[in-house]
């Protein structure tokens, strides 16, 4: 297949061009039409990808999440999407006509308003159940959704039952989760985390595992052997549930989330006294280690999970890596003490760093606004794929293989087939971002540059996007390289019609981008759907997919489901009890919001009445 690419190898930008105009659709349905190819007669099911719209200049992660649905037929695929829009959504858009103060506004990886809290954007992973659909991110509740509809359903877990990272009582807390809870689908148990790090100034954090079975939310505070809370210093973005573990990964996300929060405070009342006590943190490199902490499910007794702020201790026995990641996978079935972990390592990959505008870049060029608010795509190093065999108890690695190469530069977002809970992972698909030195600030060189070969940087010519297949049990790889200007996104296994008989017997659906200096095919906007046979990905994708209307947000993860089942709404939370503002001031101020002065001065200063009115005209009414 003849696939039109630019004059030479050069990362695109267009995953930024979703702007505004999207917010406003409602139920976009498109069918999309092959530009080259043909589309498989057994093709079935629904894929869908989570992203986040954003508008140019602004960073990716903090536009507004969405879902694309393609609903899957043999020679057909038509696309549906849907915006999340939570409660603090509907607060954003209407913040503007309160008052700067009231306003939400882009700081990092977040957007907060000084007097409303921190949005959360429900971008990150749709993930099916046994019995419902979630949406999730690394700071908010998960969300149940509709996946007929595509809109939102309710929060898991009330507002009550999960814990803020900072004790300001704002209507939208920070609530920091991972993007990716685990599910034992054989008992519905959905496992997930709430946490806090620690401050750098001594103040602790808090680590709780959470369990729920579809009523309340149980939590259990995770300690060490000697009995020590145990720190997330980093990030929980995954969770893995094996037969007799549930395994919570510390990952390579340096998100200063309590400075960025003080900065936004900082607006609204004086806060340096509070930065020593809940930490005003400097930008850090990573630890050049992966940590996770795995807890005995037999220690996890039915319904034994206290409250949130009266968890039940249980033991986390600690693995550590050599190099990074932000992913892992697991083998359901392990043994006993022993289990298997899939790591995609990504040495000096900061996910959590993004583009500023006119800083200088590795090519030697300034940024422009073209790609500022990108997040960094590449590393400063090749990513490895390690294959570890782990006793638990103790932690000790009893056997390691690396797979690394050219191939591996940039690794990104893994995918597999289908299977039941007794199959091991066989095989498994990457996307890489290669290595883009037009994309990378120099600035990052201060950071890691200890760590890297600075001479080895392939700084002239780059290194291209590839699709990746690695064999587990023998570390083969076969890959595809991206033609020039393009760029392949979230990738998702498709199984056969009947399927799947094997590791390898479906699709890889991959999101491909073109950069401006790509040639636009006709029917083609430089952005598509490009379907690969999973049995020999090095020959390129068997259809691509376009319309003269297409244009995708910058996505994530995604998750194929074999059919569609409307929600059952036989969950529910009120939103309205959630965003009770005196209910809001006890839950973060404790014993101090029935002190009256106390109370009255917060009042105040937080403009309660304003928020109130906001809360009542533009966020209620939508619940």
């Amino acid at each position: 297949m003849r696939i039109p690419e630019a004059p030479a190898r050069i990362m695109p930008t267009s995953m930024l061009s979703s702007g505004a105009e999207d917010l406003d659709c409602l139920g976009r349905e498109l069918e999309l039409t092959p530009l080259a190819g043909e589309v498989p007669q057994d093709l079935c099911g629904h894929l869908f990808i989570a992203g986040s719209i954003a508008a140019l200049g602004r960073p990716a992660f903090t536009g507004e999440g969405t879902i694309y649905r393609f609903d899957l037929s043999p020679g057909r695929v038509k696309l549906k999407q849907g915006i999340m829009r939570p409660p603090c959504h509907y607060a954003d858009r209407a913040a503007e006509s309160f008052g700067e103060l009231m306003e939400f506004r882009d700081i990092g990886l977040s957007r907060i308003s000084p007097l409303l809290g921190v949005r959360a954007v429900l971008s990150n992973s749709p993930i099916p159940l046994r019995d419902r659909m979630i949406v999730t991110t690394d700071a908010g509740r998960p969300w149940e959704f509709d996946p007929v509809s595509l809109e939102l359903v309710t929060p898991i877990g009330k507002a009550d039952e999960w814990l803020g990272s900072i004790p300001v009582p704002w209507p939208f807390p920070l609530i920091l989760s991972t993007a990716h809870p685990a599910e034992d689908s054989s008992t519905g148990e959905l496992f997930t985390v709430n946490y806090s790090n620690p401050a750098p100034g001594g103040t602790p954090g808090y680590s709780h595992l959470l369990r729920w079975t579809g009523k309340h939310l149980e939590h259990f505070k995770l300690i060490d052997s000697s009995g020590e809370p145990v720190q997330i210093h980093q990030c929980v973005h995954q969770v893995q549930v094996t037969r007799n573990w549930v395994i919570v990964q510390d990952s390579a996300f340096v998100v200063e989330m309590r400075q960025m929060a003080l900065d936004v405070l900082g607006q609204v009342v004086p806060v340096g006294p509070l930065r020593a006590w809940l930490g005003a943190g400097q930008m850090r490199s990573q630890r050049p280690t992966s940590v996770f902490y795995a807890i005995r499910r037999r220690d996890l007794r039915p319904r034994s999970g206290g409250f949130a702020d009266d968890p039940t201790p249980v033991v986390a026995h600690k693995i550590e890596l050599a190099g990074e990641s932000v992913h892992f996978y697991v083998d359901f079935e392990d043994e006993g003490d022993v289990v298997k972990m899939i790591v995609p390592h990504t040495p000096t990959l900061d996910v959590s760093e993004w583009i500023h505008e006119g800083e200088d870049l590795l090519c030697g060029d300034e940024a422009g606004i073209e790609v500022a608010g990108m997040q960094i795509p590449c590393a400063l190093a090749r990513g490895r794929i390690g294959v570890h065999k782990i006793h638990v108890p103790t932690g000790r690695v009893l056997a390691s293989r690396y797979t690394e190469s050219d191939e591996t530069w940039g690794l990104a977002l893994g995918t597999y087939a289908p299977r039941g809970q007794d199959t091991p992972i066989e095989v498994m698909f990457f996307n890489t971002s290669g290595f883009a030195p037009e994309l990378v600030p120099a600035r990052l060189l201060e950071i890691y540059g200890h760590r890297v070969d600075v001479a080895a940087l392939p700084i002239a010519d780059g290194q291209p996007p590839r699709l990746l297949e690695i064999e587990v049990a023998t570390g083969k790889l076969r890959s595809y390289t991206a033609p020039n200007g393009w760029s392949l996104l979230s990738p998702n296994f498709i199984p056969r019609k009947g399927g799947p008989r094997g590791p390898r017997d479906g699709y890889i659906a991959v999101l491909a981008h073109a950069s401006e200096t790509v040639p636009r095919q006709q029917g083609s906007t430089g952005e598509e759907v490009w379907l690969f046979d999973a049995e020999d990905i090095t020959k390129g994708p068997v259809v691509r997919l376009g319309h003269a209307q297409l244009d995708f947000a910058f996505t994530i993860h995604g998750s194929w489901v074999p059919a569609l089942r409307p929600s059952k709404h036989d969950y529910h939370v009120d939103i309205r009890h959630d965003l009770d503002l005196e209910f809001i001031r006890q839950r973060a101020l404790g014993s101090l919001a029935f002190n009256p002065m106390f109370s009255e001065t917060i009042g105040k200063l937080m403009r309660s009445e304003d928020v109130e009115a906001l809360l009542t005209m533009a966020v209620f009414p939508k619940f």
